[in-house]
């Protein structure tokens, strides 16, 4: 294994160890602190494999193979759930998204360079949890459930979901912008090559594909929005850590 790669399988590593810590601490300010450092170093391990990916394609040589695969969401919530998990999705800026819908569930289809793909899942797979968790405090402390309907009632936890998850977003969409800025002039160019790839994935996967129509959705209460942005901007801390060696 050479040194690239080595470093690679080090940080996914880590990243799976700090979403793990984020997911099981009972104590927020241990989860903000895991949850944002885990972030930063997807984003950045994001844009150092774009580099190493586009170095290849320029050398005549292999690149990371482009792959698809499915995140289905069930239940009351599913259809605030897709708009969430789609909007982290996007924030990450190479992988595109489709979506298919049934009685019974929301389908993403998550399409990009593999590395890519699978740093969103397991992003989406920690969240999920973190975010039921974050809910379920939220709503024992709830002061209005009992006067609302139950349909009253999965509008606002529609809702606390929606804020938590779109904060996540906005917050990868700033570490993307920071990281880039930071890093080498061409990272920007970089990074668009990569999506373009991703777009040509789904053009071949998906040659009739059309934009999907805007949904009409039920929204809840500004309280409950402002309560889950609340709670997915409890990973938003500004102290640094330093990548273990």
């Amino acid at each position: 294994m050479d040194a690239t790669a080595h470093k690679a399988k080090k940080t996914l590593k880590l990243i799976t160890a700090l979403l793990a810590k984020a997911e099981n601490t009972p104590y927020p300010a241990e989860a903000q602190t895991f949850q944002e450092h885990a972030e930063r170093l997807m984003v950045r391990y994001g844009i150092e494999q774009a580099t190493i990916d586009a170095e290849a394609g320029k050398r005549g040589k292999p690149q990371e193979a482009m792959v698809e695969e499915r995140f289905e969401l069930f239940g009351s919530y599913r259809v605030g759930q897709a708009i969430g998990f789609s909007t982290i999705a996007h924030a990450f800026s190479t992988v595109r998204v489709l979506q298919s819908t049934t009685s019974t569930k929301k389908t993403l289809f998550l399409i990009g360079a593999e590395s890519d793909v699978q740093q969103v899942l397991r992003l989406f797979r920690s969240l999920q949890q973190q975010l039921t968790s974050a809910m379920h405090t939220w709503w024992l402390n709830y002061p209005y459930k009992d006067v609302l309907s139950a349909h009253e009632k999965t509008l606002e936890r529609r809702e606390f979901q929606l804020g938590f998850l779109t904060t996540v977003a906005g917050r990868i969409m700033r570490l993307y912008t920071h990281e880039s800025q930071a890093a080498d002039p061409g990272t920007a160019l970089v990074l668009t090559g990569r999506k373009e790839r991703a777009d040509d994935h789904v053009r071949l996967l998906y040659p009739s594909v059309r934009n999907a129509r805007s949904q009409n959705i039920a929204y809840g209460s500004s309280q409950a929005h402002a309560a889950g942005s609340h709670a997915g901007a409890q990973a938003s801390v500004n102290s640094e850590i330093q990548e273990s060696s």
